[in-house]
C-alpha cells in the first residue's frame, strides 16, 4: 500500500502534535525517532477510530463495543508520552477484547441483554476466542493469514506486560516521578499498536464486507494502509 499521505490523516496528526505540545507531552526538540514512532501509532489508531464515525446501522447490541474500540484508541498515544506504558497495554488489550465483543453480541442479541440484566452474566476471554476462531466469516481466513491467531497471541503478550509491573518505592511521589517516557519501550509498543491494529481491522473489514466497500474512498485507503497485502489481496476477494 502506497506510504504517500493522506489529507485527512495529515491534518489530524499537526493538531494532535498541537495539543500533545500545549499539554507538555511532546518535548520541544523531539527526536526523529520519537517523531516517526507517534506518527505511526496516529496513523493506526485513527484507523481505529474511523470506524466510530463511518459504520452505519450497527445494532444495538453491538454499537458500545465499536465505542469502546474507539475511546481506548484515542488514549494510547497521550498515555505512552506521559510514560504509562502499563496503561498503554491494557488499552490495546481492551482493543482487541472489544473487537472479539463485538462479533460474538453482534450475533447475540440476547446474550447481550442477559450482560446487562440485574442478575449479571459474562463470558471468560477464552470464549470469545472460541467463537472467534469458529466465526463462518472467518473460519476460511484464518487459515491463510490467521489474524484472530495472531490476537491471541498479542492478547498473551499484553497480558505478560500487564501482569509483570512492580513497584520499587513506599512512597508514591518518588515511585511517580521515576515514570517517564523511555524510547525503547515506546518503540515496542508502537510494533504492538500496529500489529493489533492491523488483525482489528482485518477482521471488521470482513465482518463489515458490504458496509465497508461502501466508505468513501479515502476512509478505506486510511483502513487498508493498516493491512498487509495479504490481507488486502483476500478483502479485495470477498
Amino acid at each position: 500500500m502506497s506510504v504517500r499521505s493522506i489529507p485527512s490523516v495529515s491534518r489530524d496528526l499537526q493538531g494532535v502534535l498541537e495539543f500533545l505540545r500545549d499539554r507538555h507531552l511532546l518535548p520541544k526538540k523531539p527526536s526523529q525517532e520519537l517523531l516517526v514512532g507517534i506518527k505511526r501509532v496516529h496513523r493506526a489508531t485513527f484507523s481505529l477510530i474511523l470506524w466510530r464515525f463511518r459504520l452505519r446501522q450497527v445494532p444495538l447490541h453491538g454499537r458500545p463495543f465499536i465505542e469502546e474500540i474507539a475511546s481506548d484508541a484515542l488514549q494510547i498515544l497521550p498515555q505512552a508520552l506521559a510514560g504509562y506504558i502499563k496503561t498503554t497495554h491494557l488499552l490495546t488489550r481492551g482493543i482487541i477484547e472489544n473487537t472479539l465483543r463485538y462479533l460474538f453480541f453482534c450475533d447475540h442479541p440476547i446474550e447481550f441483554q442477559k450482560m446487562h440484566a440485574p442478575k449479571k452474566w459474562f463470558m471468560e476471554p477464552r470464549e470469545f476466542f472460541e467463537y472467534a476462531f469458529e466465526h463462518p466469516l472467518l473460519e476460511q481466513i484464518e487459515k491463510k493469514i490467521s489474524p484472530v491467531g495472531k490476537l491471541k497471541s498479542l492478547y498473551a503478550d499484553l497480558s505478560g506486560f500487564i501482569h509483570g509491573g512492580r513497584v520499587t518505592d513506599l512512597e508514591m511521589r518518588v515511585s511517580l516521578n521515576k515514570i517517564e517516557l523511555n524510547q525503547d519501550l515506546f518503540e515496542r509498543h508502537v510494533v504492538l499498536v500496529e500489529k493489533t491494529t492491523e488483525a482489528v481491522n482485518l477482521i471488521l473489514c470482513i465482518f463489515n464486507s458490504q458496509k465497508f466497500h461502501s466508505f468513501q474512498a479515502e476512509d478505506r485507503r486510511i483502513i487498508l494502509r493498516s493491512i498487509s497485502s495479504s490481507g488486502r489481496q483476500i478483502l479485495s476477494d470477498l
